[in-house]
Protein backbone atom coordinates (compact mmCIF):
# COMPACT_ATOMS: atom_id res chain seq x y z
CA UNK A 1 0.00 0.00 0.00
CA UNK A 2 1.17 3.51 -0.78
CA UNK A 3 1.20 6.23 1.87
CA UNK A 4 -1.69 7.95 0.08
CA UNK A 5 -3.81 4.80 0.10
CA UNK A 6 -3.11 4.31 3.81
CA UNK A 7 -4.03 7.93 4.48
CA UNK A 8 -7.28 7.50 2.55
CA UNK A 9 -8.07 4.38 4.55
CA UNK A 10 -7.45 6.23 7.84
CA UNK A 11 -9.73 9.07 6.76
CA UNK A 12 -12.50 6.63 5.81
CA UNK A 13 -12.19 4.87 9.17
CA UNK A 14 -12.42 8.16 11.06
CA UNK A 15 -15.40 9.30 8.99
CA UNK A 16 -17.30 6.34 10.40
CA UNK A 17 -17.22 7.83 13.91
CA UNK A 18 -19.89 10.29 15.08
CA UNK A 19 -17.85 11.47 18.07
CA UNK A 20 -14.47 10.49 19.52
CA UNK A 21 -12.67 10.39 22.82
CA UNK A 22 -8.93 10.21 22.14
CA UNK A 23 -6.36 8.72 24.50
CA UNK A 24 -3.85 11.48 23.90
CA UNK A 25 -0.23 11.17 25.02
CA UNK A 26 1.03 14.09 22.95
CA UNK A 27 3.23 11.76 20.92
CA UNK A 28 3.32 11.51 17.14
CA UNK A 29 0.72 8.75 16.86
CA UNK A 30 -2.09 10.33 18.85
CA UNK A 31 -1.21 13.76 17.42
CA UNK A 32 -1.87 12.45 13.92
CA UNK A 33 -5.28 11.19 15.04
CA UNK A 34 -6.17 14.60 16.48
CA UNK A 35 -5.01 16.31 13.30
CA UNK A 36 -7.31 14.30 11.01
CA UNK A 37 -10.23 14.47 13.45
CA UNK A 38 -9.87 18.25 13.52
CA UNK A 39 -9.77 18.39 9.70
CA UNK A 40 -12.88 16.22 9.44
CA UNK A 41 -14.75 18.32 12.02
CA UNK A 42 -15.69 15.24 14.04
CA UNK A 43 -16.75 16.01 17.59
CA UNK A 44 -13.62 15.15 19.59
CA UNK A 45 -12.21 15.44 23.07
CA UNK A 46 -8.63 14.50 23.97
CA UNK A 47 -7.80 13.02 27.37
CA UNK A 48 -4.27 12.84 28.76
CA UNK A 49 -3.65 10.61 31.76
CA UNK A 50 -0.67 12.09 33.58
CA UNK A 51 1.45 11.08 36.56
CA UNK A 52 5.04 11.09 37.79
CA UNK A 53 5.70 8.28 35.30
CA UNK A 54 6.12 11.01 32.67
CA UNK A 55 8.04 14.29 32.71
CA UNK A 56 6.06 17.52 32.96
CA UNK A 57 7.42 18.51 29.54
CA UNK A 58 5.35 15.72 27.97
CA UNK A 59 2.17 17.12 29.52
CA UNK A 60 2.97 20.63 28.37
CA UNK A 61 3.55 19.48 24.79
CA UNK A 62 0.25 17.59 24.81
CA UNK A 63 -1.61 20.67 26.05
CA UNK A 64 0.02 22.88 23.39
CA UNK A 65 -0.81 20.44 20.59
CA UNK A 66 -4.48 20.15 21.60
CA UNK A 67 -4.68 23.94 21.72
CA UNK A 68 -2.98 24.27 18.32
CA UNK A 69 -5.47 21.84 16.76
CA UNK A 70 -8.42 23.45 18.57
CA UNK A 71 -9.41 20.18 20.26
CA UNK A 72 -11.23 20.08 23.61
CA UNK A 73 -8.79 18.73 26.19
CA UNK A 74 -8.75 17.28 29.69
CA UNK A 75 -5.97 16.03 31.96
CA UNK A 76 -6.68 13.12 34.31
CA UNK A 77 -4.12 12.75 37.10
CA UNK A 78 -3.12 9.37 38.56
CA UNK A 79 -1.09 8.09 41.50
CA UNK A 80 -0.12 4.79 39.84
CA UNK A 81 1.83 3.17 42.69
CA UNK A 82 -1.12 3.77 45.03
CA UNK A 83 -4.04 3.32 42.64
CA UNK A 84 -3.04 0.38 40.43
CA UNK A 85 -2.88 -2.92 42.29
CA UNK A 86 0.52 -4.69 42.38
CA UNK A 87 2.01 -2.37 39.75
CA UNK A 88 4.87 -1.43 42.07
CA UNK A 89 6.29 -4.93 41.61
CA UNK A 90 6.74 -4.27 37.88
CA UNK A 91 5.30 -7.60 36.69
CA UNK A 92 5.78 -8.80 33.12
CA UNK A 93 2.09 -7.97 32.56
CA UNK A 94 2.66 -4.38 33.77
CA UNK A 95 1.57 -2.74 30.52
CA UNK A 96 -1.57 -4.85 30.41
CA UNK A 97 -2.48 -3.96 34.00
CA UNK A 98 -1.79 -0.25 33.49
CA UNK A 99 -3.61 0.02 30.16
CA UNK A 100 -6.60 -1.90 31.51
CA UNK A 101 -6.87 0.49 34.44
CA UNK A 102 -6.31 3.65 32.42
CA UNK A 103 -8.66 2.75 29.60
CA UNK A 104 -11.41 1.85 32.05
CA UNK A 105 -11.06 5.42 33.35
CA UNK A 106 -11.05 6.84 29.82
CA UNK A 107 -14.10 4.79 28.87
CA UNK A 108 -16.06 6.20 31.82
CA UNK A 109 -14.94 9.75 30.99
CA UNK A 110 -16.03 9.30 27.37
CA UNK A 111 -19.42 7.97 28.43
CA UNK A 112 -19.94 10.85 30.86
CA UNK A 113 -19.08 13.34 28.10
CA UNK A 114 -21.41 11.66 25.61
CA UNK A 115 -18.66 10.55 23.24
CA UNK A 116 -19.41 7.43 21.20
CA UNK A 117 -16.00 5.95 20.31
CA UNK A 118 -12.79 5.70 22.33
CA UNK A 119 -9.73 5.64 20.07
CA UNK A 120 -5.99 5.38 20.67
CA UNK A 121 -2.74 5.61 18.75
CA UNK A 122 -1.23 2.13 18.44
CA UNK A 123 0.35 1.81 14.98
CA UNK A 124 1.16 -1.10 12.71
CA UNK A 125 4.78 -1.35 13.91
CA UNK A 126 3.61 -1.99 17.46
CA UNK A 127 2.76 -5.54 16.40
CA UNK A 128 6.50 -6.30 16.19
CA UNK A 129 7.22 -5.92 19.91
CA UNK A 130 5.92 -7.44 23.15
CA UNK A 131 2.82 -5.26 23.67
CA UNK A 132 0.47 -6.75 26.29
CA UNK A 133 -1.01 -3.27 26.70
CA UNK A 134 -2.53 -3.54 23.22
CA UNK A 135 -4.57 -6.55 24.36
CA UNK A 136 -5.99 -4.48 27.23
CA UNK A 137 -6.87 -1.69 24.81
CA UNK A 138 -8.85 -4.12 22.66
CA UNK A 139 -10.58 -5.63 25.69
CA UNK A 140 -11.90 -2.24 26.75
CA UNK A 141 -13.44 -1.70 23.33
CA UNK A 142 -11.08 1.07 22.25
CA UNK A 143 -10.33 1.36 18.53
CA UNK A 144 -6.86 1.76 16.95
CA UNK A 145 -7.36 3.49 13.58
CA UNK A 146 -3.64 3.82 12.75
CA UNK A 147 -3.14 0.08 13.13
CA UNK A 148 -6.32 -0.59 11.14
CA UNK A 149 -4.97 1.58 8.30
CA UNK A 150 -1.59 -0.28 8.40
CA UNK A 151 0.25 2.98 9.15
CA UNK A 152 3.81 2.46 10.37
CA UNK A 153 5.82 4.88 12.50
CA UNK A 154 7.63 6.12 9.38
CA UNK A 155 4.28 6.68 7.64
CA UNK A 156 3.00 8.65 10.61
CA UNK A 157 6.06 10.89 10.72
CA UNK A 158 5.76 11.53 6.97
CA UNK A 159 2.09 12.52 7.29
CA UNK A 160 2.88 14.83 10.21
CA UNK A 161 5.65 16.41 8.16
CA UNK A 162 3.20 17.03 5.33
CA UNK A 163 0.86 18.68 7.87
CA UNK A 164 3.68 20.92 9.18
CA UNK A 165 3.42 19.36 12.64
CA UNK A 166 6.22 18.06 14.85
CA UNK A 167 7.26 14.79 13.23
CA UNK A 168 10.62 14.29 14.97
CA UNK A 169 9.37 13.92 18.53
CA UNK A 170 11.07 10.87 20.09
CA UNK A 171 8.83 8.08 21.36
CA UNK A 172 8.46 8.12 25.13
CA UNK A 173 7.47 5.09 27.19
CA UNK A 174 6.65 5.56 30.88
CA UNK A 175 9.41 5.37 33.48
CA UNK A 176 8.37 1.85 34.50
CA UNK A 177 10.04 0.70 31.27
CA UNK A 178 13.43 1.75 32.66
CA UNK A 179 13.36 -1.02 35.30
CA UNK A 180 13.79 -4.79 34.97
CA UNK A 181 10.59 -6.79 35.33
CA UNK A 182 9.76 -8.15 38.81
CA UNK A 183 11.74 -5.43 40.58
CA UNK A 184 9.82 -3.59 43.31
CA UNK A 185 9.75 0.08 42.35
CA UNK A 186 9.39 3.08 44.64
CA UNK A 187 8.57 6.72 43.94
CA UNK A 188 12.18 7.61 44.86
CA UNK A 189 13.55 5.21 42.24
CA UNK A 190 11.29 6.72 39.58
CA UNK A 191 12.47 10.21 40.53
CA UNK A 192 16.11 9.13 40.22
CA UNK A 193 15.50 7.90 36.68
CA UNK A 194 13.49 11.00 35.82
CA UNK A 195 16.18 13.36 37.10
CA UNK A 196 18.89 11.36 35.32
CA UNK A 197 17.16 11.51 31.96
CA UNK A 198 16.12 15.15 32.28
CA UNK A 199 19.73 16.10 33.03
CA UNK A 200 21.12 14.15 30.06
CA UNK A 201 18.42 15.63 27.81
CA UNK A 202 19.43 19.12 28.99
CA UNK A 203 22.91 18.42 27.57
CA UNK A 204 21.38 17.90 24.13
CA UNK A 205 20.84 14.13 24.09
CA UNK A 206 17.07 14.09 23.79
CA UNK A 207 16.66 10.46 22.79
CA UNK A 208 18.70 9.07 25.71
CA UNK A 209 17.17 6.63 28.19
CA UNK A 210 18.53 5.63 31.59
CA UNK A 211 17.88 2.00 32.52
CA UNK A 212 17.99 1.26 36.24
CA UNK A 213 19.89 -1.84 37.38
CA UNK A 214 20.13 -1.26 41.14
CA UNK A 215 23.49 0.52 41.63
CA UNK A 216 24.20 0.57 37.89
CA UNK A 217 22.77 3.07 35.42
CA UNK A 218 22.81 1.95 31.79
CA UNK A 219 22.46 4.83 29.34
CA UNK A 220 20.97 4.08 25.93
CA UNK A 221 21.21 6.68 23.17
CA UNK A 222 21.34 7.04 19.40
CA UNK A 223 24.56 6.10 17.62
CA UNK A 224 25.53 9.75 17.11
CA UNK A 225 24.85 10.61 20.73
CA UNK A 226 26.92 7.64 21.91
CA UNK A 227 29.87 8.95 19.87
CA UNK A 228 29.42 12.48 21.20
CA UNK A 229 29.31 11.33 24.81
CA UNK A 230 32.28 8.99 24.48
CA UNK A 231 34.41 11.57 22.65
CA UNK A 232 33.70 14.49 24.99
CA UNK A 233 35.44 14.16 28.35
CA UNK A 234 33.67 17.19 29.82
CA UNK A 235 30.22 15.81 29.00
CA UNK A 236 31.16 12.36 30.29
CA UNK A 237 32.35 13.82 33.59
CA UNK A 238 29.19 15.91 33.95
CA UNK A 239 26.96 12.87 33.41
CA UNK A 240 29.02 10.65 35.72
CA UNK A 241 29.10 13.24 38.50
CA UNK A 242 25.38 14.00 38.33
CA UNK A 243 24.20 10.38 38.16
CA UNK A 244 26.50 9.37 41.02
CA UNK A 245 25.08 12.24 43.07
CA UNK A 246 21.67 10.56 42.68
CA UNK A 247 22.96 7.30 44.16
CA UNK A 248 24.31 5.27 41.26
CA UNK A 249 27.73 3.72 41.90
CA UNK A 250 28.41 2.76 38.27
CA UNK A 251 27.50 4.87 35.23
CA UNK A 252 27.61 2.89 31.99
CA UNK A 253 26.74 3.58 28.37
CA UNK A 254 25.25 0.82 26.24
CA UNK A 255 27.26 0.50 23.02
CA UNK A 256 24.22 -0.85 21.23
CA UNK A 257 22.05 1.92 19.80
CA UNK A 258 18.90 2.84 21.76
CA UNK A 259 15.94 0.57 21.06
CA UNK A 260 12.46 0.92 22.48
CA UNK A 261 11.45 -1.90 24.81
CA UNK A 262 15.01 -3.08 25.42
CA UNK A 263 14.05 -4.47 28.83
CA UNK A 264 11.83 -6.96 27.00
CA UNK A 265 14.99 -8.89 26.11
CA UNK A 266 15.05 -10.11 29.70
CA UNK A 267 11.82 -12.06 29.08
Amino acid sequence: MTLKSKEDKLINILKGFKSCAVAFSGGTDSTLLLYYLSKLNIKTKAYTIHSYLYPESELKEAENTALQLNIEYEVIYLEPLDMIENIKYNPKERCYICKKYMFSILKKAAEQDGLETLIEGSNYDDRKDFRPGFIAVQETGAVSPLDMAALTKEDIRNLLKQAYLNYNKPSFACYFSRFPYNMEISRDMIEIVSKSECYIHSLGFNSARVRYHNQISRIEASENHIKDIINNKDIREKIITYLKSLGFIFVCIDLEEYKTGSMNRLI
